[in-house]
């Protein structure tokens, strides 16, 4: 969803895990921001020498207990700076999301166990206990990740922003 103020573009991408044992692929551009979402898995790959590195795949098949890392790049597209991008992102249904794993240069990151409808820093993210006592929220309680971009994305220009959840 694009929503433009008189000198703000704001672009907000909602991305959604289709199928637990398939890969999420999900484009959409809107207005003069791209959002582009991916999933991968990591894979350990060895060389004819037997030097192991780690490599990243779209992830086809996700077996429980497997880590997902999702990736949403945003191109402006247009003609004029983007500002005051906001990026949400609801952790896909049957998976948890992986503590400390939410990146992206420039931005400030939050989150919420409300279905989106608050955020805040980890440290602030409270939830109730059924006595009615309170407590610090743990990772996997989250529900939404929010990025919000510091800067103008200027013409041309792409970035990325990406965390990782564990296939429940």
């Amino acid at each position: 969803m694009n929503i433009k103020t008189p000198k703000t573009t704001t672009a907000i991408l909602m991305s959604v895990l289709l199928l637990a044992n398939q890969a999420a692929f999900a484009g959409q551009e809107s207005g003069p921001i791209q959002l582009t979402s991916y999933a991968e898995v990591e894979i350990i790959k060895t060389d004819a020498t037997g030097k192991q590195s780690i490599k990243r795949e779209l992830a086809a098949e996700v077996v429980p207990g497997k880590d997902v890392i999702y990736t949403l790049s945003f191109e402006n597209v247009g003609t004029n700076p983007g500002n005051d991008i906001v990026i949400n992102n609801p952790i896909p249904e049957h998976t948890a999301y992986k503590s400390g794993s939410a990146s992206g240069t420039d931005t400030r990151i939050s989150f919420s166990v409300d279905g989106g409808q608050s955020f805040a820093p980890p440290e602030q993210l409270m939830v109730t206990e059924a006595d009615g006592s309170t407590r610090v929220a743990s990772a996997s309680e989250y529900t939404t990740i929010r990025w919000q971009y510091l800067k103008p994305l200027q013409p041309g220009n792409k970035s990325s922003v990406e965390f990782r959840v564990v296939l429940q």
